[in-house]
């Protein structure tokens, strides 16, 4: 019983020694390599899902396949115009080679993120001193190439500065650019760079935004005259229009009205020269005498046949019967 136990003692021990020593486990997002003996193992044999197995000699290197990101510190940079600004970016790595990246920084993320510094550092320099400030800052977004910039900055930073005017290196008359070695030989991928600062410093700050107001000024009065200018034309033209119409209205209304009084003098013409216009203008201007000489008190003396009196006295003589037109 005793040498029972004593062997179950030691399986359980060798079990517990054998899974500590010869297996380990990888985590979803890591790469893992075996150093044996100064080569690297880089598939080691697996027991089940994320459980390999090793040598109890083997020492384990863990590469870590997310997404880094690496900020940089405020930095101030000179543009082409000589104009200090102020900078600070931030890139997003991975790594993409980790046998090439175990042997160029040992597996080290900070020395990685060292070297990414460094050569970001650079080209972020290069570039941006190479612009000057109105590609930088611009009220007119298209003016503004930092964008493009930052493109340029990845792309050099991944491949090599020399990458990016590979086209031109067989031109005649070029000479041979040094090359700046890309992050690419280190098994790392620069994903993305974007500015998390980019602004003047203090000391230069109020200059700067003076100037910038006193362009957007100008700019304000091209586009104010602009304006006035298209409002004068406007007002113009429709002044125009407006006199035209106005023109063509009192034409109208003058040969509208000329017809009129044509017509009523024809009217009144034919009117006048009939003998019923001829009796009434008879009778109005007697009624008329009558209004002006029989006020109050007043005593005419007349004969009953007077000329006078026959309005008054005697009837209207019929009216003579008018001609119906027509044929049957």
């Amino acid at each position: 019983m005793r040498r029972i136990l004593i062997i179950a003692f030691s399986v359980i021990v060798l079990a517990v020694l054998f899974v500590v020593l010869c297996t380990f486990v990888r985590r979803p997002y890591e790469i893992v390599m075996l150093d044996r003996f100064g080569r690297l193992v880089e598939e080691p044999a697996r027991i089940a899902y994320n459980w390999h197995l090793k040598w109890p000699t083997d020492s384990i290197i863990r590469i870590d396949r997310r997404l880094h990101l690496y900020p940089s510190g405020l930095q101030q940079v000179n543009t082409a115009s000589s104009e200090p600004i102020a900078v600070r970016y931030v890139a997003a790595w991975r790594i993409t080679n980790p046998k090439l990246f175990y042997t160029r920084t040992g597996g080290n993320d900070r020395r990685a993120e060292q070297n990414i510094s460094t050569q970001l550092t650079a080209l972020v320099n290069s570039k941006l001193g190479s612009l000057p400030l109105d590609a930088i800052f611009n009220v007119d977004e298209s003016k503004v190439q930092t964008e493009k910039l930052l493109e340029e900055i990845r792309h050099e930073a991944n491949h090599g500065a020399a990458a990016a005017g590979k086209e031109h290196k067989d031109a005649p008359g070029t000479q041979p650019e040094a090359t700046l070695q890309g992050l690419e030989q280190q098994g790392i991928e620069i994903v993305k760079v974007s500015f998390a600062r980019l602004a003047f410093p203090p000391n230069n700050a109020q200059s700067i935004y003076a100037r910038m107001a006193a362009e957007r000024n100008t700019l304000a009065e091209r586009f104010r005259a602009e304006g006035m200018k298209e409002s004068s034309n406007i007002i113009t033209a429709a002044r125009k229009e407006a006199s035209n119409i106005r023109a063509g209205s009192t034409a109208k209304a003058q040969e509208t009205r000329g017809e009129g009084d044509r017509e009523a003098l024809k009217i009144l013409a034919g009117v006048q020269t009939s003998a019923e216009a001829r009796e009434f203008y008879k009778f109005w201007k007697a009624m008329e005498f009558y209004r002006a000489s029989l006020t109050k008190n007043s005593v005419l003396v007349l004969p009953s046949n007077h000329e006078l009196l026959r309005n008054l006295f005697d009837a209207p003589p019929p009216a003579p019967a008018t001609k119906q037109a027509g044929t049957n």
